[in-house]
């Protein structure tokens, strides 16, 4: 439970400053996310020597090598196209179907993970995400544009990548499974891209460093939540983390807290408590 509420910690300072690196000071996608895959590897690095843990029989398998290679798909096209919607598209359009994701992901859940089946964390977890999206819409995210596509695929690749993990967690620990995710992304980004890595300012290679270690803490602790309390219980954590961004934004620019936020935040808070002492 620690884990996961921490995970949700570690995604809104992530989504921060990401946003910082890539809309205020327009750092090229493609030169940001070849960086950012390289910090998040040489941080988890550090991790290996008292986290870190691979069962190679199992491994070896057939299954798991496609499996693992499915990972490495999946993940290189929903992250390249998040990145870009975080650049090019409107912030509101890619949060609002980026919310969509722990809907998604727990639906998902429930169809290909058979062992996790729990109707209540499964009724808790779409009461939650449906206030979470509830508490994001408005009027004008029914307009598409060129980037609502992408942004979409995304979101749905991103929990299908979740599937995908859980299952992989079986032959790796957590640590070690997001290592060689990261290190593997890393390279094919540094092959495909061929960034100029040291072109940049002084700050956003710092700010990039900053978004990683957000990356690390939120990610190796959502493969933890994965392994210990299943795919769907430790998502309807993670609602936690949008509301969090939120909040801090608020905090930050002064901005007013709308009474839908409130009662939304109320009412994940109130799905967390029901999942965490009452199932």
């Amino acid at each position: 439970m620690i884990q996961a509420f921490l995970a949700s910690i570690g995604y809104a300072g992530g989504v921060v400053v990401d946003k910082v690196v890539l809309s205020r000071y327009r750092l090229p996608v493609k030169r940001f996310v070849p960086l950012l895959f390289i910090w998040l590897a040489i941080i988890t690095v550090f991790l290996l020597p008292a986290f870190g843990h691979i069962d190679w029989p199992l491994l070896e398998s057939g299954k798991y090598i496609a499996l693992f290679v499915l990972m490495i798909v999946v993940a290189i096209t929903w992250n390249t196209f998040y990145y870009r919607g975080i650049q090019d598209g409107e912030v509101h359009e890619l949060e609002f179907i980026m919310m969509m994701t722990p809907l998604v992901t727990i639906i998902l859940s429930e169809i290909f993970l058979p062992s996790e089946r729990n109707l209540s964390i499964f009724v808790a977890g779409i009461i939650a995400s449906l206030a979470l999206i509830a508490s994001r819409f408005r009027h004008n995210h029914l307009q598409i544009s060129k980037n609502t596509g992408i942004i979409v695929l995304a979101m749905v690749l991103s929990s299908a990548e979740s599937i995908i993990i859980k299952l992989l967690l079986d032959t790796m620990s957590p640590a070690s499974l997001y290592f060689a995710r990261t290190a593997v992304m890393a390279i094919i980004f540094l092959i495909m891209w061929r960034p100029k890595l040291l072109a940049m300012p002084a700050k956003c290679f710092a700010y990039t460093i900053i978004s990683a270690a957000f990356g690390v803490l939120q990610m190796v602790l959502k493969f933890y939540g994965f392994a210990k309390l299943g795919v769907a219980e430790t998502t309807l954590f993670l609602v936690l983390g949008p509301f969090l961004v939120y909040f801090f934004s608020a905090f930050y620019f002064r901005e007013n807290i709308k009474k839908r936020d409130i009662i939304a935040t109320i009412i994940v808070v109130g799905a967390i408590i029901y999942v965490s002492f009452f199932k």
